[in-house]
C-alpha cells in the first residue's frame, strides 16, 4: 500500500508553527507521511499584476517549489491565525503566486482534502470560514471539524488525534 502524503502549512514562525509541529508529532507515520512547510521561510513578495509580470522569473523557482509541495500532497492542513477577521496575507499571497506561476497549479487544490487549524487570539471562526470558502472555490474539500488553540483553549491532544484520524481515513 502506498502511503498518503500530508502537507502541513504554517503561516507563522511562532504559535502556528508550534501547532503545525504538534499536529505532525501525533500523525501516525505508519499510515501517512507528513511535512511542515513554514511560509515565513518561503516568503514570496507581495503579489501584484505589474510586479509579477516584471519579476516572475526571479521568483518562479520558489513558486514552483511551493506549488509542487501542494501538488504532491494528498491532504493539506493549514495552520494560520485569524488576521483582521480573515486569512493572513501570507497565505493569500502564496495562493496568488501558486495560481499565477504554473499551468498545473489547480492540481495542488483539486480533489484534495483540507483541514483548517489555528492558534489565534480568539476562536478563529472568521479565518476558518474565509479559508474554507477560498479553498473550496479552488477545488478542495474541507473537513468540517478543525483544531483551534488560543490563550483560553489549550491544545487538546485527544480531540486532535480524533480529528486527524478522521482526516487520514478520508484521504
Amino acid at each position: 500500500m502506498i502511503k498518503k502524503n500530508i502537507l502541513i502549512i504554517s503561516a507563522t514562525s511562532k504559535n502556528n508553527l508550534e501547532l503545525a509541529e504538534k499536529i505532525q508529532s501525533i500523525i501516525d507515520t505508519s499510515i501517512v507521511d507528513s511535512e511542515v512547510l513554514n511560509l515565513d521561510k518561503h516568503c514570496l513578495p507581495i503579489f501584484t499584476e505589474i510586479f509579477f509580470h516584471k519579476n516572475k522569473n526571479s521568483y518562479l523557482v520558489e513558486a514552483k517549489f511551493i506549488t509542487d509541495k501542494f501538488v504532491n500532497a494528498d491532504g493539506i492542513i493549514v495552520c494560520a491565525p485569524e488576521y483582521n477577521g480573515s486569512i493572513p496575507p501570507i497565505v493569500s499571497n502564496t495562493i496568488a503566486w501558486i495560481s499565477m506561476s504554473t499551468e498545473y497549479w489547480r492540481d495542488g487544490f483539486n480533489n484534495k482534502l483540507g483541514l483548517l487549524c489555528s492558534h489565534s487570539g480568539g476562536q478563529a471562526t472568521r479565518f476558518i470560514a474565509s479559508m474554507k470558502l477560498q479553498l473550496e472555490h479552488l477545488g478542495m474539500t474541507i473537513l468540517p471539524r478543525n483544531i483551534v488553540v488560543n490563550t483560553s483553549k489549550k491544545f487538546n491532544i485527544d480531540s486532535s488525534k480524533k480529528i486527524l484520524k478522521q482526516f487520514i481515513k478520508l484521504l
